[in-house]
Order: C-alpha cells, then sequence, then structure tokens
C-alpha cells in the first residue's frame, strides 16, 4: 500500500495547525491531537508509511529537547507538589513531540524539491494565521470590535501582548528569509504581500507595547545582520543606520518614548522603594528571590513545578524583606535561565542551554557562508537568538502558543534533510 493518502491526510493538517497557532490554542491543540491519531493509524496499517517514518526518526535536535523534558520529569522525584511538577513538565514534553513530528514528516518526503516545497508552504501557513491574527488586531484597535477604540496594549482574541509581540517576532524573521533568500518571494506580488505583513507586524508589534519584544528584535536583528553580511563596512553602515532609526523612533513617536522612559521610572523607584509594585521593579525582585532560591539548592533545584511553593515558603521564612507580596502571583521568575537553574539545577540549565547549541551548530555557519541553506538557517538561527534574548526576560517555554511555535519553526528548519544541517 503506498503511503501518499497518509501524506495528503497529515500534510493538510499540518498547513492547519500552522495557520491555528497564533490563533488558537485550543484548535492547535486539538489538531495535534488529530494528528498524532492520524499518523499512529497509518503507522499501524500501512508498513511504506511506518518505515519512511522510522528511517527519519533521528533528528538533529529530538535528544536536545528530548533531554530538557527529562530532567523536568526527573526533578518531579523531588518536588513537594507532583501535580505541578507533572503540570509544568507535561508542557515541556509537546517540545520534542512536536519538532519530531514536523521533522520527521518532511524528512520522510522521498523528493528534496517537494521537501522544500512543503516546508517553505508550512512556514507561509504560519504567516497566514499571524496576518488574520494582526488584521483583527488592527481592526480590534480602531473600534471595529469591542467598541472601545484606541486601547493598548494590543490583545486580539485575549492574546497577551507580550505573547503577541514575541509571535510577531517570529513572523517577522520568517517574512524577512522569504523575502532575502526564497525563489518564493522574488516575485513582484509576492515582495508586496510580504512587504504589507512586514509592515502590519512591525506596527503590532509596536502596539503591544512590550518592551521585551522591542529589546529582543533589536537584538537579534542586530546579530543577524552581523552573521549575513560580509562586509564590514556595510555591517558599520547598518548598525549606524539602525541606530538612528531608533534614536527617530524614541524621538518622535510618544507610545515608544513614554514605554522606555517608563523604564527608567521604575528603575528609580526601586531605588527609592524597593518593595514598590511595577514591572521592571518586579522583575529584578523576582530575580533576587529566585537567586537566593539557587543558593539554597544549587545542585538539583527545588524541583520541577515547585516553584510559586518555594516562594511562598522564602516570604512565610524571610517575610515581605525578600518576597513581598505580589510576587506570589508569579509562577515563574520572567527569566528561563534562573527558572531552569531553580527549578531542576545545573541539569536544568545545562539542558536549557543545549538545546540553543544544537540549534546554532547547525545553522549558523551557513548563515555566515550562504548557500543553498540560507533560508532556513536565517530562521532557524534569528528564532533561537530571539528566544535566548527574550529569555533573560521572561520563560518563553512555559508559554504554549511560544512553546508550539518554537518547535514547528525548528521542525522545519532543522531536518537532516535541510540543507543547513548537511552542511554543518
Amino acid at each position: 500500500m503506498s503511503s501518499l493518502p497518509w501524506r495528503r491526510v497529515l500534510y493538510p493538517g499540518l498547513l492547519l495547525f500552522g495557520v491555528s497557532l497564533s490563533l488558537s490554542k485550543s484548535a492547535s491543540t486539538a489538531l495535534l491531537v488529530g494528528l498524532y491519531l492520524s499518523a499512529f493509524v497509518a503507522a499501524w496499517r500501512d508498513r511504506e508509511f511506518r518505515d519512511d517514518v522510522l528511517r527519519s526518526r533521528r533528528q538533529p535536535l529530538t535528544a536536545a529537547l528530548a533531554f530538557f523534558s527529562l530532567v523536568a520529569y526527573v526533578g518531579i522525584l523531588y518536588t513537594e507538589k507532583y501535580a505541578d511538577g507533572f503540570n509544568v513538565a507535561n508542557k515541556f514534553v509537546e517540545l520534542p513531540v512536536i519538532y519530531l513530528f514536523v521533522s520527521a514528516f518532511l524528512q520522510s518526503v522521498r523528493s528534496e524539491e517537494e521537501r522544500t516545497r512543503q516546508a517553505e508552504s508550512l512556514l507561509l501557513s504560519f504567516i497566514v494565521g499571524l496576518t488574520a491574527l494582526n488584521l483583527f488586531g488592527l481592526m480590534t484597535f480602531f473600534g471595529a470590535f469591542g467598541g472601545v477604540r484606541y486601547a493598548l496594549p494590543l490583545t486580539p482574541l485575549g492574546l497577551h501582548h507580550i505573547w503577541f509581540s514575541n509571535i510577531n517576532a517570529l513572523g517577522l524573521y520568517a517574512g524577512a528569509s522569504f523575502l532575502l533568500f526564497s525563489p518564493r518571494g522574488r516575485s513582484l506580488r509576492a515582495r508586496v504581500l510580504l512587504g504589507s505583513f512586514l509592515l502590519v507586524s512591525v506596527l503590532c508589534i509596536l502596539l503591544s507595547t512590550s518592551r521585551t519584544a522591542w529589546f529582543s528584535i533589536a537584538t537579534t536583528l542586530a546579530i543577524m545582520a552581523a552573521a549575513t553580511i560580509r562586509s564590514k563596512k556595510t555591517v558599520a553602515l547598518v548598525a549606524l543606520l539602525s541606530i538612528l532609526t531608533l534614536a527617530a523612533v524614541y524621538r518622535f513617536v510618544p507610545l515608544v518614548h513614554d514605554r522606555i522612559n517608563l523604564v527608567v521610572e521604575e528603575l528609580t523607584t526601586y531605588s527609592t522603594d524597593r518593595y514598590a509594585e511595577s514591572s521592571t521593579g518586579g522583575r529584578l525582585l523576582m530575580w533576587r528571590a529566585t537567586l537566593i532560591m539557587i543558593k539554597a539548592h544549587p545542585l538539583i533545584g527545588v524541583g520541577t513545578g515547585d516553584f510559586p511553593y518555594t516562594l511562598n515558603v522564602m516570604r512565610k521564612q524571610l517575610r515581605t524583606r525578600v518576597v513581598p507580596r505580589f510576587l506570589l502571583g508569579f509562577n515563574q521568575p520572567h527569566n528561563m535561565y534562573l527558572f531552569a537553574m531553580a527549578t531542576n539545577g545545573v541539569a536544568g540549565l545545562t539542558a536549557l542551554l543545549y538545546i540553543f547549541y544544537r540549534c546554532l551548530r547547525p545553522a549558523a555557519p551557513v548563515v555566515r557562508a550562504g548557500g543553498a541553506g540560507r533560508f532556513f538557517a536565517f530562521l532557524a538561527m534569528a528564532t533561537a537568538v530571539h528566544f535566548m534574548v527574550a529569555g533573560f526576560l521572561d520563560s518563553f517555554f512555559n508559554i504554549q502558543v511560544l512553546r508550539y511555535c518554537f518547535a514547528f519553526i525548528m521542525g522545519v528548519c532543522i531536518r537532516n534533510s535541510a540543507p543547513c544541517e548537511r552542511r554543518s
């Protein structure tokens, strides 16, 4: 029996999953369940399909993502609240499962030309879904839905404004990859559509008011420009133009001006009243409390899922001098590195860093050298760098939509059949 009929079911399902990523957590989860069941039935009934999948099971990030998930499950053994531990660990297991499903499916396609076409189509499906979300968000902003005009921050479909802006950041990198490196982005129609998408995304990122996204995007674009452009003079010119552009945006866009100045105000308030509630001050207090937590449990951490429990214990023992009441509303310290170290110790931090190492190892050399794999390598590297930078300000793998997007994009871009991996 040919495996083609099963692919005709799974491939459209993956396209729908790409569209749903930014639109609905429930829809994307339901589609995943449907895809898993379909793949299981296909593997059970179709030997050719099963053999194709088995040949494709060894993918570059599978071990790293699985190790990260395994560390979380081991951390449940010494946690105080097992239910919370399983809740967190079950989230992390989605990373290797989604990644392996996408990458193995694409690699099992025997024609390299067809693999590339399907991989690019999956990324386009993600852009289509994000475009729909952005248009809905702008219509809401201008009063077409909800009856309130010009409300900030922009949170379309109830999506948290920080998550919304960072999903758009991934869309920016995907759109830029198509324009710079894909034959699909060279036609006039494609350039107009992709250019329009990028402009709308930038506007939505501004209206999200997320300083985390603004900082991470600026840093990521600077790193990607330095990695992509070979001429030092061109890099210097781009850096100068970027600095002038950012300065102009800060000077002439009141929204950006006010949000950046608010950081200075919050830092000033923190220096005079450490326990006053604010976004910046709250992060600094949380990081301070987390470092105390790490100092007390440096090797194995407090246990998977026990971060909120340990904070509460610290408040009772040390009182408000370290953990004021408003910090108890946090289930993570808004820093993925501190979170990994606090909950799972040295192994947790090592597992997290190993994921990013395995992402950058095949992608970065191809971005520097150029060639056929640059499209996928650029997007993979930009996504990894963005998560690494933003990870200093938030724990992205704790957030379903960002976790799904990361696994999906890496499954498309970093595969044994992808040009960037073959050349590494």
